[in-house]
């Protein structure tokens, strides 16, 4: 058993010595979105394990989900920034990343507290640029966990939806709009799940994270290879306006919609979320995307709607 604790804190050690090295200027912002890699544990089935490099979306997943990661804490160890969580290593407290493994003989509590007040735990100290295993006395009912995962949870308890696409021309089967005019796009009766602002928090142990998400733009793909942003909810289109533009959200299709698939523009709109959180000593942003479904918008010419 002693042995196989030792080879443990041996492949703590490798880690944190690459964690370092990923924080280095060296690499930073190597990543595609100009992000830092960060560290992650790999073992196969014999235990023999490496850390590796790897970026945020390597895992090969679509497009972004509220709460699916798009955050990271960070701590400082004598004026640098190191990450708070070390993937199979451990979590910073400040002074060391503490291990999930206490000492199997546990030496005397410090002084002031009792055995019924905590335990020993393997940490990894940094240390001139090195490493080196120690020990750490963590008091009973102390939570290590990342904020920034309260922080997704606490997103994911908000259940985000896409906004409801308020449109003129509208969708159907018998509704054109024509060439030239003016199309109108808004945010069909937001709500708080639609567009924010909406706080929810989450907890775990004493730690506590509150969070609050809003959508900062709209992007609105409007099918003919335009693309619009928007910010705010956009202005609905009431019949007093006429053949105004919108004063807010607007586009003019210049072809008809016949050459598209089932005869018309699929119209999209892509909400930006911003989500700022607090908690646990740190702060943070995150932010993610979420799309509608298309919506088909049929343009036509006006000597081809009078015939």
């Amino acid at each position: 058993m002693l042995i196989l604790l030792r080879r443990s804190i041996a492949l703590a050690l490798l880690g944190f010595t690459l964690a370092v090295a990923v924080q280095s200027p060296a690499i930073a912002g190597s990543c595609p979105d100009g992000s830092d890699p960060v560290p992650v544990e790999q073992c196969d089935a014999q235990g023999n394990c490496s850390v590796q490099l790897t970026c945020p979306g390597d895992d090969g997943g679509g497009g972004e989900e509220p709460g699916d990661g798009g955050g990271s804490s960070t701590c400082t160890h004598n004026g640098e920034t190191i990450p708070c969580q070390l993937p199979g290593v451990g979590t910073w407290n400040g002074e060391c990343y503490v291990t999930p493994t206490q000492l199997e003989v546990q030496p005397p509590p410090p002084p002031g507290q009792s055995e019924d007040d905590g335990a020993w735990y393997y940490c990894i100290y940094p240390s001139g640029g090195g490493t080196y295993a120690g020990t750490a006395w963590v008091v009973d009912g102390t939570t290590f966990i990342d904020p920034v995962v309260l922080a997704q949870r606490a997103i994911a308890s908000m259940d985000l939806d896409p906004i409801s696409i308020g449109i003129v021309p509208e969708s159907g089967a018998d509704r054109a709009g024509l060439v030239g005019l003016p199309v109108w796009m808004w945010v069909d009766n937001p709500t708080d799940d639609t567009f924010g602002p909406i706080t929810e928090s989450a907890s775990e142990g004493s730690v506590s994270v509150s969070a609050t998400a809003s959508v900062l733009s709209i992007v609105w793909n409007m099918g003919d290879g335009t693309k619009v942003s928007c910010t705010g909810k956009g202005t609905p289109y009431a019949d007093h306006y006429g053949k105004q533009p919108s004063p807010t959200c607007g586009h003019r299709y210049a072809k008809m919609s016949s050459d598209q698939p089932d005869g018309a523009y699929q119209v999209t709109a892509t909400s930006h979320w911003v989500v700022e959180w607090t908690g646990g000593g740190q702060s943070g942003t995150i932010e993610f995307d979420l799309t509608t479904d298309p919506l088909p918008i049929r343009i036509g010419e006006a000597q081809v709607l009078t015939q």
